[in-house]
């Protein structure tokens, strides 16, 4: 079952997203997120989440802007995987964004996910932009590659 998280969540979004994005210590510094960057997020946007037993085991960032939707932090627990919790977070993260009026859904990602963007493609998102990110969470120069989707 899909749920917009909560402030109790927070733990718990935290532990799978740093978990999922273990993936890019190779060019980022630290963790992907802390408490309380999920903290502010959620006080003014959404986090639709999954949970087994009690324990968050998926999450999805959600932003709405006007008529554009966004999402990022699409994580997956590791021993989660393979169950289709991405896939349905993304699809209800999409339905939040059309049931508010957004007519485009957008994300960003590392362009050394390379397993990521083909996946994305498949589900209707084609690339809009390519450019160096001028972050300082990364230790080196990464390209962010920006995509969307028409809702």
């Amino acid at each position: 079952m899909i749920r917009r998280a909560n402030e109790a969540d927070v733990p718990g979004i935290v532990r799978v997203v740093n978990e999922a994005f273990e993936v890019e210590r190779e060019f980022r510094k630290g963790d992907r997120t802390s408490a309380a960057e999920i903290g502010a997020l959620l006080a003014r946007d959404v986090f639709l989440v999954t949970e087994q037993d009690g324990r968050v085991d998926a999450a999805v960032h959600v932003r709405v802007t006007g008529s554009i939707g966004y999402f990022g932090m699409l994580a997956v627990a590791r021993d989660a995987q393979g169950a289709g919790l991405g896939r349905a977070l993304l699809d209800a993260a999409e339905d939040h964004c059309r049931r508010a009026g957004c007519t485009k859904m957008t994300l960003s990602t590392g362009e050394d996910r390379k397993e990521l963007i083909p996946w994305y493609e498949r589900l209707g998102y084609r690339v809009t932009s390519i450019e160096p990110s001028t972050s300082s969470a990364f230790s080196r120069v990464i390209r962010v590659v920006h995509m969307e989707k028409p809702l």
